[in-house]
């Protein structure tokens, strides 16, 4: 105890008086009910869609998204307030992680002190990040705009603020709503584009003579009998193989959250009452993609400045089958890159919010349950367990960018990540609005959840 008590504190204490001055959305004293908390994640939802509609001023050219096939990932909208999407969040989120991990700020999340002020630094990193990357693509000639133009420090401003807003709509839902503002933003995006993708009516507007909906386009050629070829291999155009992709990849996930390893447990206090402990397959969630593609969205922002156009062709996948078969060595090393960053990341991410083998032998141990077969050493515990969550961790990072990725291959609608990312953020919504329910119908159980 003496120990813990002589350790100096973290050099972000320096930054404490700044991160009281920055606005926050106050924690609620209370609790939050089901009907307020259902409440305030669509009034945020609303609040973001009405934000993607608002065009900035002074652009010179309408663009197409700068992120390309990120911008499912990033909740990016081009040309409107949320351009930069949750880019700078995530971004803060990996940097802080990372130093943290590394150690090269001593902060220790079972302090209060320290847990806040560890939010509050990575706050006012995330608002530096939206004016630094605004900047970039102001100033990279993104948008058209000269060195000369008095427009270009308007034009950051917009981006900049769009990204601070996301900031507080992000942390108005995590205290008042159900998950997180990053990860409704995502799912509300993509499932619109699926379903844009999918059920479009009108021509293309690059092909006049062909229907933009996929499945609009194969009713169309179920009806005058010819186009199938088309409607299932279509290029640059949403087709039917596609659609199916995005069905397939949808259950292949559903069934992967579902899957488990259940490490048996007993209870030493009550004469051995036996329990078993739960460790998801997808044990990092699908967070590994939103960190590589974060990754890879920031490495195209720096591409504006850096001669790095051969690196960022290797971080862009291909859609569909004919143009992987038109450029293996692309979708090889895309594959490659992307598995490797999801494996890195799923360990990073279980160390870093003490879901390793050592935060959870620490937990059981507290909670008086023991391994039976083994004698009640923490060591120990943790040496098995950490079989079961090595393993576990490494393979569904491992499966998840590789679901990822083949799922672009095939021409998923909304992206391969874009899907992955959708099921797994909607199945992890599901259970908490599940057992948000269960919590209003018995309150009892809430002291069991940590409310």
């Amino acid at each position: 105890m003496e120990e813990e008590l002589e350790k100096p504190k973290s050099k972000l204490y320096a930054l404490e008086p700044l991160v009281r001055k920055i606005p926050e959305v106050e924690v609620p004293k209370r609790h939050v009910s089901f009907k307020e908390k259902f409440l305030w994640t669509g009034l945020t939802l609303i609040l973001f869609l009405v934000m993607t509609q608002i065009p900035l001023y002074g652009i010179e050219r309408q663009t197409e998204s700068f992120f390309g096939h990120l911008r499912y990932v990033l909740a990016s909208h081009a040309g409107s307030l949320m351009e930069l999407g949750i880019g700078p969040i995530v971004t803060a989120g990996i940097v802080m992680q990372l130093l943290v991990g590394s150690k090269l700020i001593n902060l220790d999340f079972s302090k209060p002190g320290d847990r806040a002020l560890f939010t509050g630094v990575q706050k006012i990193l995330a608002i530096l990040l939206g004016v630094f990357q605004a900047s970039m693509l102001v100033l990279g000639g993104w948008y058209g705009l000269g060195f000369g133009t008095s427009k270009i420090v308007f034009l950051v401003f917009q981006l900049a603020l769009g990204a601070i807003i996301v900031i507080y709509l992000d942390e108005l839902v995590s205290k008042y709503g159900f998950g997180s503002g990053i990860s409704l933003f995502i799912a509300a995006g993509v499932s619109a584009t699926i379903f844009w993708q999918a059920f479009n009516p009108m021509k293309s507007t690059v092909y006049i003579d062909q229907t933009a909906g996929a499945i609009i386009k194969f009713i169309e050629a179920l009806i005058s009998g010819s186009g199938l070829y088309d409607a299932f291999f279509r290029r640059e155009l949403p087709n039917m193989m596609g659609a199916l992709a995005t069905l397939i990849v949808f259950f292949i996930v559903v069934y992967a959250e579902s899957m488990r390893v259940e490490i048996p447990l007993a209870y030493g206090r009550f004469g051995g009452v036996r329990g078993r402990y739960p460790i998801k397959f997808l044990y990092a969630s699908v967070i590994p993609v939103i960190l590589a593609m974060t990754i890879f969205a920031n490495i195209q922002i720096l591409s504006r400045f850096l001669p790095l156009g051969g690196v960022v062709r290797y971080i862009e996948p291909t859609h569909g089958i004919v143009e992987v078969v038109e450029n293996p060595l692309q979708a090889g090393v895309y594959l490659a890159i992307l598995v490797l960053l999801c494996v890195g990341f799923a360990w990073l991410w279980i160390q870093m919010t003490g879901m390793g083998p050592r935060d959870v032998a620490q937990q059981l141990d507290r909670s008086g349950m023991l391994i039976p077969g083994f004698r009640r050493d923490i060591r120990i515990m943790e040496r098995v367990i950490g079989r079961y969550i090595t393993t576990v961790t490494l393979l569904g990072g491992a499966f998840v960018g590789l679901i990822a990725a083949l799922a672009d291959f095939t021409g998923a609608l909304g992206s391969g990540t874009g899907i992955l990312l959708t099921v797994g953020i909607l199945y992890g919504l599901y259970e908490e609005i599940t057992r948000e329910r269960v919590t209003e119908m018995f309150p009892a159980i809430r002291r069991f959840f940590g409310e």
